[in-house]
């Protein structure tokens, strides 16, 4: 019994934790206007930071199929891009679909620019989210590009 009950727990940590992870990971424009201890309770320490610059302070996260960078100053993150390369279309599709779908829940209003181009916005916060294949890999790229707004 225990041995078939750590099987689902190997199972679960494994397999489906990733998944979970990766859907929030592409959603870095919920975390403008947050602070960074907002960003590193997420996500973890960041590969790199550059603090040289007090406007300026960025933070990067790199994995082999994910890049994510978070500038901020005193008042919080003003910027924020991921990039996650998915091996299908399928599956890269299903990332922007679930990233749309959070943002319409946390208040974002969205336009479409084309079947793979979509702009994100509410108070505060610009955001673009695109969805391109990368023809050398063979795989597909889901981008999101935000920053904080004077409207």
């Amino acid at each position: 019994m225990k041995t078939i009950n750590m099987f689902f727990v190997l199972f679960f940590l494994v397999f489906l934790f990733p998944v979970f992870m990766i859907a929030q990971d592409i959603s870095v424009h919920e975390f403008i206007g947050k602070s960074k201890s907002a960003v590193t309770k997420q996500f973890g320490n960041p590969a790199h930071q550059d603090n040289s610059n007090p406007d300026m302070m960025c933070m990067f996260y790199q994995t082999k199929t994910t890049r994510m960078i978070f500038v901020s100053n005193k008042d919080g993150i003003y910027q924020s891009e991921a990039t996650i390369n998915y091996g299908t279309e399928a599956k890269a599709r299903t990332v922007v679909d679930n990233c749309i779908k959070s943002s319409l829940t946390d208040g974002f209003k969205v336009d479409t620019v084309s079947v793979n181009d979509f702009q994100l916005y509410k108070t505060g916060v610009k955001a673009t989210l695109q969805l391109s294949e990368n023809k050398i890999s063979k795989s597909f790229d889901v981008s999101v590009k935000a920053n904080r707004s004077e409207d």
